[in-house]
């Protein structure tokens, strides 16, 4: 039997309403909270930002680049309650306190069968391990793709219609392989949000 997931929701101006079934707050597009968590890594002096790319099975945005790890925050649980996410998606461990939290921002995507409609709880770490270390949710997570920070700001400002990703399938080892992106490769995130995170990951990063 799958387990029914409760959420708590919330008005656009963060006020508690009440709690809903995880389809329902998804179907009547009703606020809610998630834990968002960004790791980054210094690859040849540059920081880069790990993606994880969306299985092809999912229901929603199948095969596009989302965050490193996300989830939703159940009813009465805590941002940090989160941290759970890396260990289920990425199969690693960190401690809470090894997360830099840079606070709460609404994020509003709509698409064929969702209204999602989040406050998104962001969390950054610098992943210093190898990313073979990572056991990704094989029904969630197909692959990791890093990114130079600096070229995903060019094709998110549309200075530059595609910019160069490495592509790791962290069971088949410590190669990666080079991959052509396009804004149309990642999960339509509103702008503020895209600004949200690359003007707090310079933040961390200096």
């Amino acid at each position: 039997m799958v387990r029914k997931e409760y959420i708590d929701t919330f008005t656009s101006n963060m006020e508690h309403t009440g709690v809903k079934l995880r389809d329902e707050v998804h179907s009547e597009g009703l606020w809610h909270q998630t834990f968002h968590c960004w790791l980054w890594r210094v690859e040849n002096g540059k920081a880069h930002l790990l993606f994880q790319r969306r299985h092809s099975q999912k229901k929603d945005y199948a095969g596009l680049l989302d965050i490193t790890t996300a989830g939703h925050l159940e009813a009465g649980e805590r941002p940090l309650d989160g941290v759970r996410e890396l260990r289920e998606e990425l199969g690693i461990d960190l401690d809470p306190s090894q997360l830099t939290y840079t606070g709460v921002i609404s994020d509003s995507i709509k698409g064929d069968n969702i209204i999602d409609n989040e406050f998104g709880h962001v969390f950054f770490h610098e992943y210093q391990g190898s990313l073979t270390d990572f056991r990704l949710q094989e029904d969630e997570v197909t692959s990791i793709v890093t990114v130079e920070v600096g070229h995903f700001r060019l094709l998110f400002t549309h200075e530059a219609e595609s910019i160069a990703g490495t592509e790791f399938v962290p069971v088949h080892g410590p190669a990666g392989v080079e991959v052509k992106l396009t804004m149309g490769d990642f999960v339509p995130h509103e702008r503020t949000y895209y600004e949200f995170i690359l003007d707090h990951l310079a933040s961390c990063v200096e």
